[in-house]
């Protein structure tokens, strides 16, 4: 009843097609789009070279939650490496980063500070 007054439909109308992630822009008919609205985006760091579209999405202005699971548990030794290039770009442009809950590499641009309180 809320669910359908907030975004005009029930949840019996969402097609989900990710277990993982809920697209609310499924929900609403109209999704809104504001200017000067930060961007997030969730990106896998699967492999070595994904660090360099990472690196551009910063550069960007964008925040990136980076899955970092698959690429740790094949070579530690490269997700370092990725980490590591990762992490140049984000001093060179005064940005935040750190490794979050359950391996995600939470990246920010100079707009954005990390809390690291818990």
């Amino acid at each position: 009843m809320v669910f359908e007054k907030i975004f005009g439909r029930g949840l019996k109308d969402i097609d989900e097609d990710d277990g993982d992630y809920m697209d609310f822009n499924k929900i609403t008919e109209n999704p809104k789009v504001q200017e000067g609205r930060m961007e997030i985006k969730i990106e896998k760091l699967s492999d070595y070279r994904d660090a360099e579209k990472i690196q551009k999405e910063v550069r960007e202005g964008k925040i990136i939650l980076a899955e970092t699971e698959e690429l740790k548990e094949k070579d530690v030794g490269e997700l370092k490496r990725a980490i590591e290039r990762i992490k140049k770009t984000v001093i060179a442009i005064n940005g935040d980063i750190v490794m979050g809950p359950k391996s995600v590499l939470i990246i920010c641009p100079s707009s954005v500070a990390i809390s690291r309180k818990k």
